[in-house]
Formats: structure tokens, C-alpha cells, sequence
């Protein structure tokens, strides 16, 4: 008998087995990402699972990513397993539809706007949306609108958008067929989604809600935006619930074209969307709406203790609702006004002493995301992290109210101010200029300066007073 030449092959089981010192040599991003698990952190920031496998393990993930296939079905066409883990999702997050998305808000928000007002037309925008919208603006041709909020102090964060100037704005502009708000923000502040709904339905316009902070609440006992009165909501399932990266859901009302909208998530998105994370979707979901509801309260009240627990034995003050009565119960914003500190410090010091990593900060906040995947150790870090470095630092007065960033006048649309010839200078060299591409500091992705607007010394010199001092270069259009 003839034996073979060819070595051995390793049953399945050895098959799954992965040589960590190959990875480690080979994959220098798989090995970073190994150290900092294998680090133990305590992750106060988004996905939301915070590297807790609660559903299935590395091995299986691979197992179950598939393609379009037998028994799989499509997600573009809206047909078997997928459009049925969608129906369930519509159910519980209170929508007349809902679509999977593995691009993540950034698709929704897209396929919301070309669906909602269409190539060429026009939006009133909550100031602090997310620069996909400004994408969208300039892939589009759409013309925004802007409509900006009062800071509550001392944290220096936008509270309630004006309805009165909203509505001021719908009479002056006709041609705007939606309004897009973002709620809640990044800093956990909710906007008054029931008063624009009644607002914009008045008018005969879509309101439009970029919720992608809000997936949890539902477990937490809050409405979604749809069930407040918005036509089409997106939410980003792995920002706040245990979803892989990417997966998101975009809630439609039945006032929309449900079809046009499959076909703009088609347009926006990935010809070959991933299962996993679709998978992932379906579980986060079935997740928070079995056991996982009691783990998200349980979070909640968790985020309220530490929150009086800052207020009685730190020097930092936390966001709560004495200051804005609507908050994500969930979300965690630490200021440091008012000590010799930043926030941007604070962060720092979190990580190299304690190990605890916030969502994100600035020059007078820390943010941190809780969610039911949260361990008792990892907040008893968050506490002891915080309390300590409470203690070095000194009071000082709380700094002057924060002045808001000025309005800027259009000079071009953002589409051909996006598509212009255009070059990179300093700040200063930037001033009477045009922007070419948004100015936007990353997080929380909310653009200062949007392509086509005119760059005065006024916002130079609040770039540069306030946190982000780090932007070195301006993109500016070349005329």
C-alpha cells in the first residue's frame, strides 16, 4: 500500500485551534487588541458588550459567517431568518418596521436623508449631529440648516434645542422636508422628540432621529424614538448593547416608503453584510428583552449611585438631572470644572493608574458608558479610580460660562465645497477662507466648521481656547 507524501491533516478540532505566537508575530493588530484584552481593563466605552462573551465565542463566530445561502436569506431582498429576526426587533423597539444594518448609523443616517428629502434637497439640523450627516449633505447635494442649544453649565454641553426657532426656521425655509435631531447626545442629554414630532407633522415634515446612543432604552424603561412621534429613527445595537461592532437598526414609522428606504440601506451599504453581526443584532436583542432587562436596570441605578457617590466624596461633579431634567440614565459625564484638571487628564490618569478607559473626553468632562455587561469589580475601579484622583487635585473657581461656537456663514454647498480642489493650512492661515472638509473632532464626530462655510478669526480663536487645541490643519477650498 502507497503511502501518502502529504503531512497529516489535524482533525476539526485542532483545526480550530490558532497558533497564538504566529498570530502575535504576524498580526500586529490582532496582537494589540490581545494585549489590551488580556489587560483586564475596566471599558466604560462603547461596544457595548465590553468584551464579555455573552453569546458565543471566538471559534463560533467563525462558524456561523455565512453568505447568502440555503436557509440564510438576503437582506437586501428582506426575505427568511434575517427578515424575521427584523420583524421581532420592530416589536420590541416599537417601529412599524425595522432594517438591519452592518454599516452602523453612519448607513442609517444616510439611507434616512436619501429616502426623507432626496438628492437636492433640504434639512434642519440639530447643530451637533454626527458627521455622517454632513456625508450625506455632500454625496446628496443637500442643503442644511442649523439649529444649536444653550449650554448648561459648567459642563459646556448643548441642553434644549429651541422649538421656537425651529419653527421659525420651517416658515422661513419651505423647502425643508425633514428636521434630524440627535437624542440622546453624546454627553447623555435627551431632546424633546414628542414637541418636534407634533412640530414637524404640523408642517408636513419628517422628523428624523439619530439615536444611536439609545439602543438600551427599552431595558432601562424609556421610550425609542419612534415611539415618541419620529418617523425614522437609526440606533446603534453596539454602542450600548452586547452587538458586535457595526450593527445597527434604522426604525421606520408608517409614513415612510419602505421600499425606497430597503433600497437606500442596499445603496449605502455593503453588498456582502456580514451575518455575525447581523446575528449579533438578533441576540443583543432577545438579550435585553429576556434576562438581560434586569442587568440594564440593574446599570442604571448602578450609574445613579455613582453619580451621588461623586457628588458627596470627589471634587467632580457629575451630570444629573438638577441640571437637565432628561438624561440617559446610562451614561456617566464627569466634570472637572472648578479643579486644577481637565477632562482630558482625568482620562489619562483613569488609564495609566487604574486601568479604566471612558468613552471619551474634553477639556472640562469624562465620559463613560454602563451597560448590564458591566462587572461589580469594573465600577468599584471606575469609583476608587475617581475618588482618588479627586484627591491631588485642587479647587478652583469654575471658569466663565462657555461661549458657543459662532454661526458661520454659507459661502458654497456642502457638495461643491466637498468635491472643490482644495488644500490643507494652519488655523491662523485658515481664517477667510472656505472650509473644505468638516472640522470635526473625533469623538464625539460632531462637526465644528462644515464644508462650504466661511471660516472667520472667531472660530480660529474658540478652536483654539477651548479642547481642541490639537487641530493642527484646516482643509480650506482653493479658489
Amino acid at each position: 500500500m502507497r503511502r501518502s507524501t502529504q503531512p497529516p491533516q489535524p482533525g476539526r478540532r485542532a483545526r480550530r485551534q490558532i497558533d497564538r505566537t504566529l498570530l502575535f508575530a504576524d498580526a500586529p493588530l490582532f496582537h494589540a487588541l490581545q494585549l489590551l484584552a488580556t489587560g483586564e481593563p475596566a471599558r466604560f466605552h462603547m461596544p457595548g458588550h465590553k468584551g464579555a462573551p455573552l453569546f458565543h465565542s471566538y471559534a463560533e463566530l467563525f462558524a456561523i459567517d455565512f453568505t447568502e445561502t440555503y436557509g440564510t436569506g438576503d437582506l437586501y431582498t428582506g426575505q427568511g431568518p434575517i427578515r424575521d429576526a427584523e420583524r421581532a426587533a420592530a416589536r420590541y423597539f416599537g417601529a412599524d418596521d425595522c432594517f438591519f444594518l452592518t454599516g452602523g448609523s453612519s448607513q442609517g443616517i444616510l439611507s434616512m436623508l436619501a429616502t426623507a428629502v432626496g438628492r437636492g434637497g433640504s434639512v434642519l439640523l440639530d447643530r451637533e449631529c454626527h458627521k455622517s450627516v454632513c456625508h450625506a449633505c455632500a454625496l446628496l447635494d443637500i442643503t442644511p440648516y442649523f439649529l444649536s442649544a444653550p449650554l448648561i453649565e459648567p459642563f459646556a454641553v448643548s441642553g434644549d434645542l429651541p422649538l421656537d426657532e425651529a419653527a421659525r426656521l420651517l416658515r422661513a425655509h419651505p423647502a425643508i422636508g425633514a428636521v434630524l435631531l440627535t437624542s440622546p447626545t453624546y454627553y447623555g442629554v435627551r431632546r424633546a422628540i414628542p414637541d418636534f414630532a407634533a412640530l414637524c407633522h404640523d408642517h408636513g415634515k419628517l422628523l428624523l432621529v439619530d439615536g444611536a446612543h439609545g439602543a438600551h432604552f427599552p431595558a432601562v424603561g424609556l421610550p425609542t424614538p419612534t415611539q415618541e412621534g419620529a418617523d425614522l429613527a437609526v440606533l446603534s445595537i453596539h454602542k450600548t448593547l452586547p452587538c458586535l461592532g457595526q450593527g445597527a437598526v434604522l426604525l421606520a414609522d408608517r409614513r415612510i416608503d419602505r421600499a425606497a428606504l430597503r433600497e437606500h440601506t442596499a445603496l449605502f451599504g455593503t453588498s456582502s453584510p456580514s451575518y455575525p453581526i447581523m446575528a449579533s443584532i438578533d441576540l443583543a436583542r432577545a438579550y435585553v428583552e429576556g434576562a438581560g432587562r434586569t442587568a440594564y436596570r440593574r446599570a442604571a441605578a448602578v450609574c445613579g449611585e455613582v453619580r451621588a457617590f461623586l457628588e458627596r466624596r470627589t471634587a467632580f461633579l457629575p451630570l444629573t438631572s438638577a441640571h437637565f431634567a432628561s438624561l440617559d440614565p446610562c451614561r456617566l459625564t464627569v466634570c472637572t470644572a472648578g479643579t486644577d484638571t481637565t477632562g482630558h487628564r482625568l482620562a489619562d490618569m483613569l488609564w495609566s493608574e487604574h486601568g479604566v478607559a471612558c468613552e471619551m473626553a474634553d477639556d472640562r468632562n469624562a465620559v463613560f458608558i454602563l451597560t448590564g455587561a458591566d462587572s461589580s469589580s469594573a465600577v468599584h475601579r471606575l469609583r476608587r479610580g475617581l475618588r482618588s484622583v479627586s484627591r491631588r487635585r485642587q479647587r478652583v473657581p469654575l471658569p466663565a460660562p462657555a461661549a458657543a461656537f459662532p454661526p458661520a456663514e454659507r459661502a458654497l454647498s456642502v457638495r461643491d465645497a466637498w468635491f472643490a480642489p482644495h488644500r490643507r493650512v494652519t488655523p491662523t492661515a485658515a481664517e477667510g477662507r472656505i472650509c473644505a472638509r468638516p472640522v470635526t473632532p473625533y469623538p464625539p464626530g460632531v462637526p465644528l466648521l462644515w464644508p462650504g462655510e466661511k471660516i472667520t478669526r472667531a472660530h480660529i480663536e474658540l478652536i483654539r481656547e477651548r479642547w481642541y487645541n490639537d487641530i493642527g490643519e484646516i482643509a480650506v477650498v482653493v479658489s
